[in-house]
């Protein structure tokens, strides 16, 4: 692949959805049933409560969207958090800190909004994502059995913000 040319993070419009959701089902959910449709990133991409980053890229004059992430802020009574719901890079331009760009842009909007920490779950057969997440200071905290589908277990993982 050729070098690339400029990263730029920007939030995601409603147009982005098919992309996304195509992107989602092939890097995240593959092997599982696809539940991040183009209709639940339209509505996630309009949610005041959260934010669907994409990373557009450029290559030879061409411009694309080689990653994204959406993440969910919630407030409550006890505490405020946020949870990753989805983060994904193209296969080709992988590590060339796309991914890195995107969580830290996200870690950032996580302080400024308050937030204690931040929780995801990951394939608990991905050993390269959760090794990532560990990278940035993410700590296991528990296996959940059949997280995804009933069929696949998930790591539950959670960045620590600010003390308890």
């Amino acid at each position: 692949m050729a070098a690339i040319g400029t990263c730029e993070l920007r939030l995601a419009k409603p147009a982005d959805a098919r992309l996304l959701a195509r992107m989602s089902r092939d890097y995240i959910e593959h092997g599982l049933n696809w539940r991040w449709r183009p209709e639940q990133l339209v509505r996630k991409i309009r949610a005041s409560e959260t934010v669907v980053l994409v990373a557009e890229l450029e290559v030879g004059g061409v411009r694309f969207i080689g990653g994204f992430a959406v993440m969910d802020f919630q407030h409550g009574l006890e505490m405020d958090k946020a949870q990753l719901m989805l983060l994904a890079v193209h296969p080709n331009i992988r590590r060339r800190h796309i991914g890195s760009q995107l969580l830290r842009w996200l870690h950032k909007s996580a302080r400024v909004a308050g937030c204690e920490h931040i929780e995801l779950q990951v394939r608990s057969d991905n050993l390269p994502a959760r090794r990532f997440y560990q990278k940035f200071g993410y700590q296991e905290e528990a296996l959940i059995p059949g997280y995804y589908d009933g069929k696949l277990s998930a790591y539950q993982m959670k960045l620590r913000l600010r003390g308890s």
